[in-house]
């Protein structure tokens, strides 16, 4: 089954405007050089930031995720993207949603491996499920959640799901000696293998609270059902990579909003 793949390590903003209108340009891009779904980072929608109390409200998010599912229907474009999501009773999430090319939400993944300072903002999700987008088979691992294989991979035995995408701002440990390629890396090729699932991860290519951080910014990668590491973009560049599943080869396009 020929797909073809974008990869959107999009420059993180501060406002939910700015993020809305990176990803619409990324959207766009991606479908004007062949490609049926983009994968966004973590809370693409708001940024990951020391302002995310502001972004993260329902008055802000709902309207700027109804555009997105309007654009995405309107291009014919399945895309993950994280964004913030609101129970009745006021918990928010930080979910990664899967809308469909028709625009309709096919499922919404909320990450359950919190950091403690996330869980001070953020209640945990209970469930990973899988939806479908351009006839394959979805689900995500937010983050550091790539560390907990033996769980994730109870979640999506092999068989049960195509594509995984893992959104985030993984990074190397500062306190470990640095290797090449970081040990995150390896998780994402061994959730590959455990899953017998294509991994696509999506690293912010910045850090706004710690520009310093910026450095291990970028460098997202692409794993196959063999955990077979495929490529990695480059590190601190936005841009959109698009690619033929299972392919070893990319096309950059370098994107600023």
């Amino acid at each position: 089954m020929t797909r073809r793949i974008a990869v959107a390590q999009i420059t993180m903003r501060w406002t939910t405007a700015e993020n809305m209108g990176a990803i619409s340009t990324a959207m766009a891009l991606a479908k004007v050089h062949g490609a049926e779904l983009c994968g966004f980072s973590e809370l693409a929608v708001t940024g990951f930031h020391r302002q995310i109390a502001r972004e993260a409200r329902p008055e802000v998010v709902a309207p700027t995720v109804q555009e997105l599912h309007a654009y995405a229907g309107s291009l014919g474009l399945g895309i993950a993207v994280g964004a913030p999501t609101f129970a009745d009773d006021g918990a928010r999430f930080n979910s990664h949603l899967l809308i469909n090319e028709r625009g309709e939400t096919a499922a919404v993944v909320s990450k359950r491996g919190l950091t403690d300072p996330e869980a001070t903002f953020f209640a945990r999700g209970s469930s990973r499920p899988i939806g479908l987008l351009q006839g394959l088979r979805c689900s995500a691992v937010i983050c550091r959640e790539v560390c907990d294989l033996e769980h994730v991979a109870a979640e999506l035995p092999p068989g049960t799901v195509d594509v995984i995408f893992v959104p985030g701002a993984l990074r190397q440990d500062p306190d470990k000696p640095r290797t090449d390629p970081p040990e995150y890396v390896r998780d994402i090729q061994r959730l590959a293998a455990a899953t017998r699932a294509h991994v696509i991860q999506t690293n912010w290519p910045n850090a706004l609270n710690r520009p310093e951080q910026s450095v291990d910014g970028g460098g997202s990668c692409v794993a196959n059902p063999d955990g077979e590491l495929l490529f990695r973009l480059p590190s601190q560049a936005p841009g959109v990579a698009i690619f033929t599943l299972g392919a070893h080869q990319y096309d950059w396009y370098a994107h600023e909003a």
